[in-house]
């Protein structure tokens, strides 16, 4: 039996299926993002995002030229904490500023996933900011590396947020336990939103759940659950 946590690819998307954006100035879509946060806080101490979502919280303006080239073995650098925010960035792109993503009103300690191609220097930045990063595969990402690592680390739930790219790559692997659906009273309308899963191999796909849940929330806000 595989040592995995529970994974649950967690949502906050319009009626038309989107990934919410920019739906600002109508009082039930901020009602249905506070439930969103509101359940992503209250149902597991770990929650994690592809880099393109975190890009905005990366100090652009690092120079790694400032910094030595980390020696020895490539080893898992881990703070335990009361919550984890996760972000899967296999380069090493994202320059987070602090150890401690303060989301919500909710502090959550960065982990960067990375793989074994990452630059040393960055790692020897991440050690400058006391940020947590475990090694998850070679070149690419290792999800089911991951996912045991995790475990053994003590999280038994996992809440996978986006963005659409980093989430098909778990349903592509049949990584994901269950779908966990904040839908909005909102519409996008736009073709080039993305949905909540979006890659360019599809080769995988179709995937099937089983409706788990409905509930209709505050702000005519719908949450639907699914299972496999």
């Amino acid at each position: 039996m595989k040592n995995y946590p529970k994974v649950i690819c967690h949502m906050y998307v319009t009626i038309d299926g989107k990934i919410v954006t920019d739906l600002q100035g109508y009082p039930n879509c901020q009602q249905a993002g506070d439930i969103y946060d509101a359940l992503t806080f209250s149902n597991s101490k770990a929650w994690g995002c592809g880099r393109e979502t975190f890009q905005y919280l990366s100090d652009e303006n690092v120079d790694l030229s400032q910094y030595p080239i980390k020696q020895g073995e490539l080893k898992d650098y881990f703070v335990k904490d009361e919550r984890y925010c996760i972000a899967f960035d296999r380069k090493g792109k994202l320059f987070f500023k602090e150890e401690y993503n303060d989301y919500a009103n909710q502090k959550s300690r960065f982990v960067s996933i990375l793989t074994e191609s990452v630059d040393r220097r960055f790692l020897s930045y991440l050690d400058s900011k006391n940020i947590s990063y475990l090694f998850c595969g070679k070149k690419d990402l290792d999800l089911p590396l991951f996912l045991t690592k995790i475990k053994d680390l003590g999280i038994d739930v996992f809440y996978l947020c986006g963005g659409a790219q980093i989430n098909a790559l778990f349903f592509q692997q049949d990584l994901v336990d269950e779908i966990s659906l904040v839908i909005c009273p909102g519409i996008q309308g736009g073709r080039n939103e993305l949905t909540f899963v979006g890659g360019d191999d599809i080769s995988a796909f179709p995937k099937y759940f089983k409706v788990k849940n409905v509930e209709v929330l505050e702000g005519n806000t719908i949450y639907l659950t699914y299972m496999k």
